[in-house]
C-alpha cells in the first residue's frame, strides 16, 4: 500500500470514462461495482472490492483511497495480497497448525472489530458543551510553548568554534560554513534545526539560545557533544490556542474516550453473560498501557494545530 507506483494514463482514462458513464446514467451502479479490474488465476478484483477496502479505513482518511492514484495503489495492494497468499497456499502453509491457529484468531479479531464498529456508530457525537468543558478543564494542554528557529555549527574543539565565529564576522554565510565544518548531521541543511520549543534542547544550549536576539550569532557553547556556534533566525512567544482552533481535536479526543469506555463496558458485560473464567495467574502491573487486539482504534495522535 506504500508503493510509489504511479497510475498509468490508461487506468486514469478508464476511471474517468466510467465516472462519466455513471453520471450520464449509461452504466448501472451494479455493473460499475462488478467491473473486473484485475484477475489472479481464477480470482477477480472488482470495483466493489476497492470500495470495500476504502470503506474499511477511518472516515477522515477515506478520501485518500478515492482518488485515481489512491485506487490504483489499493488495487496494487489487493493484487499483491492475492498472489502472495496463493504462493503460501502452493507451499502448503495454510495447512500448518500454527498458521491455521493464526487464521482462526485473525477471523475472530476482525469480527470483534466489526462488532465494535457497529456499536460505535450508535454513540452520540460530543456536544459543543462537552467540548468547551474539556477545553476549560485542560487549558494548559493547549498552550504553545515559546519556540525558536535555531541554526548551529558543531565542532570538536573550542579553537575550531572560535575560527568559525571569526569567519562569520568577516562575512561568511552561516549555512555555507556549517556545510563545510560542522560535524552534526544538520550540516546537510546548513545547520538548520528548524523550530524548537522550550524544553526540547540541552540545557546549556537552551539557556543561551532563548536569551538571544533575532538575527544574533553567538558561541562557543560547550556541551558533551562538542562546541556550538549558534544563530537565532527567529523566535515566537508562547500562546494559548483558542477553543475554535482546537475544537475538532477535542471532539476526536472525546469520541475516542467514549469508544474506549464502551469497549470496556461491553467486554465486561459479555464476559459475565458467557461465564468467562480466566485461570491464568494475574501478571504484575505494567507501566505502559496494554493494547487489546480487538480494542477500539487508537486515539488521535495529532495535537491541535495553531
Amino acid at each position: 500500500m506504500h508503493s510509489n507506483l504511479l497510475i498509468s494514463k490508461g487506468c486514469f482514462c478508464s476511471a474517468l470514462v466510467l465516472a462519466v458513464l455513471l453520471a450520464c446514467g449509461l452504466v448501472s451502479q451494479a455493473a460499475a461495482a462488478d467491473k473486473v479490474l484485475a484477475k489472479v488465476g481464477s480470482q477477480t478484483v472488482t470495483e466493489a472490492d476497492l470500495d470495500q477496502m476504502a470503506n474499511a479505513v477511518p472516515e477522515k482518511f477515506r478520501h485518500l483511497y478515492q482518488t485515481p492514484e489512491g485506487r490504483q495503489k489499493t488495487l496494487d495492494y489487493i493484487v499483491n495480497i492475492y498472489v502472495l497468499s496463493e504462493a503460501a497456499k502452493s507451499e502448503g502453509m495454510d495447512k500448518q497448525p500454527e498458521v491455521q491457529g493464526l487464521l482462526d484468531f485473525t477471523r475472530k479479531d476482525l469480527l470483534a472489530r466489526v462488532y465494535l464498529d457497529k456499536l460505535n456508530k450508535s454513540l452520540p457525537a460530543p456536544t459543543d458543551q462537552q467540548v468547551k468543558a474539556f477545553y476549560d478543564q485542560n487549558r494548559d494542554r493547549f498552550v504553545t510553548p515559546e519556540s525558536i528557529h535555531l541554526h548551529h555549527i558543531l565542532v570538536k574543539t573550542e579553537k575550531e568554534a572560535n575560527d568559525a565565529l571569526a569567519k562569520l564576522k568577516k562575512g561568511a554565510k552561516f549555512a555555507d560554513l556549517a556545510k563545510q565544518v560542522s560535524i552534526c548531521p544538520s550540516k546537510g541543511k546548513g545547520g538548520d534545526l528548524e523550530w524548537l520549543p522550550r524544553g526540547s534542547l540541552l540545557k546549556e544550549i537552551e539557556d543561551v539560545a532563548f536569551a538571544m536576539e533575532k538575527g544574533q550569532i553567538t558561541g562557543p557553547v560547550k556541551t558533551k557533544f562538542g562546541y556550538h556556534v549558534l544563530y537565532l533566525e527567529d523566535k515566537k512567544s508562547g500562546q494559548e490556542s483558542s477553543l475554535d482552533q482546537v475544537k475538532d481535536y477535542i471532539a476526536e479526543q472525546l469520541k475516542f474516550q467514549a469508544q474506549q469506555q464502551q469497549y470496556e463496558k461491553v467486554a465486561q458485560e459479555l464476559r459475565k453473560k458467557m461465564n468467562v473464567q480466566v485461570t491464568a495467574p494475574k501478571a504484575s502491573p505494567v507501566t505502559g498501557p496494554a493494547t487489546a487486539p480487538a480494542g477500539p482504534p487508537a486515539g488521535p495522535t495529532t495535537g491541535p494545530k495553531n
